[in-house]
């Protein structure tokens, strides 16, 4: 579970409930952005919150993690020039 770095309250507290929290072995696992700090929402203005999961079957290493990460929080930027060819 990541959470990005302009999202509110970053690095976003988590909520965690344990498996017996309501007695039929559960787990439960949440960002809560307003856990420890108060976020007033004002009207008409927009509000962005990004995550991402990284999916694997089994084991990854810590590298491939950091990697996933890295993408995540620093993607690449791309420009795009375009030349312009003189007509004369």
């Amino acid at each position: 579970m990541m959470s990005y770095p302009t999202n509110y309250n970053y690095p976003e507290p988590l909520r965690i409930w344990p498996e017996n929290m309501n007695g039929r072995g559960d787990v439960y696992a949440n960002f809560s952005p307003t856990k420890d700090k108060d976020w007033l929402l004002e009207k008409g203005k927009t509000y962005i919150l990004k995550y991402r999961f990284l999916v694997y079957n089994g084991h990854t290493s810590k590298e491939r993690a950091e990697a996933a990460w890295g993408d995540f929080a620093s993607p690449p930027v791309v420009k795009i020039k375009l030349n312009q060819l003189n007509s004369n």
